[in-house]
């Protein structure tokens, strides 16, 4: 079965965030300019490698891709063995040197030479642009890529899925996508995997186990609702706001909470309180805002039973 992540790359407009880059290489290929060298830094997952896909798509070129970080692509053989025939071939290309800060500083310094004097577009992507020596970034249009927010990562989500054969698209509840978000926060390919995870269950065991692996991919992104229950039994305001405040992803937390309380029988006056939150955020009120009210409204509540 094919991933997805590198099965249903986006094309260069569907792209998740990375707007400066994205913009950069649209206005070069539309006014025909030329594409300089490229350096793509930011952690893992956020479209760096994609980015290069889908310039190679857009431009019809060729893509060669070498990842840097295994011993027998760091040093010098390897850029004269493997890297500079491609450069100088006189073929138009694109060639991609994944973890370039993983390459030596002395076969940094013959890659610069060969980015001088070649017919191929060099595009590096590394985690830490601290490990690429000066002169070999000074050659190179620099991006930083940003890790993925979660309204473009839901809506790259939702495009992913409509690639697919997945029939229940519609049906798929909007907190699947928020847990996976959650879950694997700015990483979108981690996201993407997950998503897949999430179909293939679905499509082999049902729904149900489906949303059972969902519920798992939280990890230590659960929240606590006994030890929140319990400062609220304790009436302690200041306690409750700030952890629920700190753990952030307020929507996610707003419906574990309402179904911890259903499935603990508890005050169903709190999937009120949970209704009235989900209310203010939907107006646009802070969520500082938002989360002070639905703890005083649950205090007042209590005794909750955890």
């Amino acid at each position: 079965m094919a991933v997805w992540s590198v099965s249903l790359r986006p094309k260069l407009d569907e792209i998740a965030g990375q707007d400066e880059a994205k913009d950069f290489l649209k206005d070069c290929l539309a006014t025909g300019g030329d594409i300089p060298h490229l350096l793509f830094h930011g952690p893992a997952g956020v479209g760096k490698t994609s980015m290069a896909y889908a310039l190679s798509s857009e431009m019809e070129q060729p893509l060669h891709i070498f990842n840097a970080s295994s011993k027998d692509t760091r040093g010098i053989e390897f850029i004269e063995r493997d890297v500079t025939p491609i450069a100088r071939s006189g073929v138009n290309a694109i060639i991609v040197l994944d973890e370039a800060d993983q390459i030596t500083k002395s076969a940094q310094m013959a890659l610069k030479g060969v980015l001088e004097n070649c017919s191929c577009i060099f595009v590096l992507t590394s985690n830490n642009p601290t490990g690429i020596i000066e002169p070999l970034k000074s050659r190179c249009v620099s991006f930083s890529f940003k890790p993925i927010n979660d309204a473009d990562a839901k809506q790259a989500l939702i495009n992913t899925l409509y690639k697919t054969d997945f029939i229940l698209t519609k049906d798929v509840p909007s907190f699947v996508f928020d847990n996976i978000i959650a879950s694997h926060k700015g990483d979108l390919r981690a996201m993407v995997n997950a998503l897949q995870a999430y179909v293939t269950i679905a499509k082999k065991q049902g729904d149900t186990e489906a949303l059972k692996f969902i519920e798992t991919t939280l990890n230590d992104h659960v929240f606590d609702n006994d030890k929140f229950y319990n400062y609220l039994n304790d009436k302690d305001f200041s306690s409750a706001y700030k952890m629920m405040y700190d753990f952030g992803r307020l929507r996610i937390v707003l419906k574990q909470i309402m179904r911890h309380s259903i499935d603990n029988d508890a005050d169903m006056r709190v999937v009120s309180h949970v209704v009235t939150a989900f209310r203010d955020l939907q107006f646009g009120m802070p969520e500082d805002v938002v989360v002070a009210g639905f703890c005083k409204n649950m205090v007042q509540t209590t005794p909750l039973y955890a």
